[in-house]
C-alpha cells in the first residue's frame, strides 16, 4: 500500500459568492460536513473545484483554507491538491505553491491542449518532469471527458508507474476493464488505483481497485464510504444494492447538470454555497434543481443514517 491508502477522497467545490469572489466560509462548512463522513481525505482544486477559473493567488487561498479546515475540522484527512497545466514547468509550478500551502499529494491530467502533438512519448516526458521536480507524491488523472478525448492507455501507465514519485492513478474514464489490466500489471504496494465515479465503484472494487475520487461524495460521502466497506467485509450483496441505489444519484448530481447540479443539491440540503459556479459555468435553473431532487432525495435520508452528526 502507498502512502496514500485506501479509501473515498471526496473532490470539493469551490465555492463563489454571488459576485463570484472566493467563499471561503462555505468552503470551511463543506470540508466540516465531509469530516463526519469516513472519508479518507479530500482532493482541492480538481475538476469538480473549477480549477481552470482561479487565478494562482486564489489557488494559494483555496489550499490553505482547505489545510485549516481539515487540521479544525478532522486532521486525519489527507490533502490532495489538483495541479494541472498544460506545460510541465506551469504544473511544477503549481505542485510547489500547492506543497508549501500544505498539499500532502498532487492529482495531475495529462496536457491535451496542443492535442495532436501529445503521443505517448509525449506523455512519458511529461510526467517523469513533473514526476522528477514535485516535491508532492504524483496521482496521474485520466479523464479523457475534459482532455479532448485523450485517454491515457495502459502500457503508458504501466511504465509511469515505475516512478518513485508516481503512486496513484485516478481512472474516471469508466473502462472497467482497463482498470483490470492496470490491477494486473501494477504492484499495490507501489501505486493506488483509484475508480473516478461512484457509478462503477463496486465493479472495481472486485477487480482489485482500492479507492474512489467521487464528485457525488460531496453530497452522499457516507455511502460511498459504505459501498467499500460492506464489500471488504465480505457483504457483497449489500454492498450491490447501496450501489444501485447510488447509481442515479451519482448521474443526476455529476452529469445531468455538471457542477452546477452538485453546488445546487449542497445549497438546498446543506444551507451554503448559494449555487453559484464561475463564468462561463451557469448556476442551476429552479427546475434543473428540482429534476436532481427527486432522484437524490431517494439517497439522502439512507446518507444520514451513517454520517455522523
Amino acid at each position: 500500500m502507498t502512502s496514500l491508502g485506501r479509501g473515498v477522497f471526496v473532490p470539493v467545490p469551490t465555492f463563489f459568492l454571488e459576485n463570484e469572489d472566493l467563499d471561503l466560509e462555505s468552503f470551511d462548512k463543506h470540508i466540516e460536513y465531509l469530516s463526519k463522513s469516513g472519508i479518507a481525505g479530500v482532493v482541492v482544486l480538481g475538476s469538480m473545484g473549477e480549477a481552470v477559473s482561479l487565478s494562482e493567488k486564489e489557488r494559494g487561498l483555496v489550499i490553505d483554507q482547505a489545510s485549516k479546515s481539515i487540521k479544525k475540522h478532522n486532521p486525519g484527512l489527507k490533502l490532495i491538491v489538483g495541479t494541472s497545466a498544460e506545460s510541465a514547468r506551469t504544473t511544477i509550478q503549481y505542485t510547489k505553491q500547492a506543497a508549501d500551502h500544505g498539499a500532502e499529494f498532487t492529482l495531475i491530467l495529462p496536457p491535451s491542449f496542443y492535442r495532436g502533438a501529445i503521443d505517448d512519448e509525449a506523455l512519458l516526458q511529461f510526467y517523469r518532469a513533473v514526476a522528477d521536480a514535485s516535491p508532492l507524491p504524483v496521482i496521474i488523472y485520466n479523464y479523457p471527458g475534459v482532455c479532448q478525448g485523450l485517454d491515457v492507455g495502459v502500457k503508458v501507465l504501466v511504465e509511469l508507474a515505475k516512478h518513485a514519485n508516481i503512486i496513484g492513478v485516478k481512472g474516471t474514464d469508466g473502462n472497467v476493464g482497463k482498470m483490470a489490466n492496470l490491477v494486473r500489471k501494477t504492484d499495490p504496494k507501489e501505486v493506488t488505483l483509484l475508480a473516478g465515479s461512484a457509478d462503477f465503484f463496486l465493479p472495481e472494487l472486485v477487480i482489485g481497485a482500492v479507492g474512489l475520487i467521487p464528485g457525488a461524495g460531496n453530497v452522499l460521502p457516507s455511502l460511498c464510504v459504505q459501498v467499500q466497506k460492506l464489500y471488504e467485509e465480505g457483504k457483497v450483496k449489500e454492498a450491490t444494492e447501496l450501489q444501485h441505489q447510488i447509481v442515479e444519484a451519482d448521474d443526476s448530481l455529476c452529469r445531468w447538470h455538471g457542477i452546477a447540479g452538485a453546488k445546487s443539491y449542497i445549497q438546498t440540503k446543506l444551507g451554503y454555497g448559494g449555487g453559484y459556479c464561475r463564468n462561463p459555468l451557469r448556476s442551476a435553473t429552479k427546475g434543473n434543481a428540482r429534476s436532481i431532487e427527486e432522484v437524490v432525495d431517494q439517497v439522502w435520508a439512507l446518507e444520514q443514517n451513517f454520517h455522523v452528526k
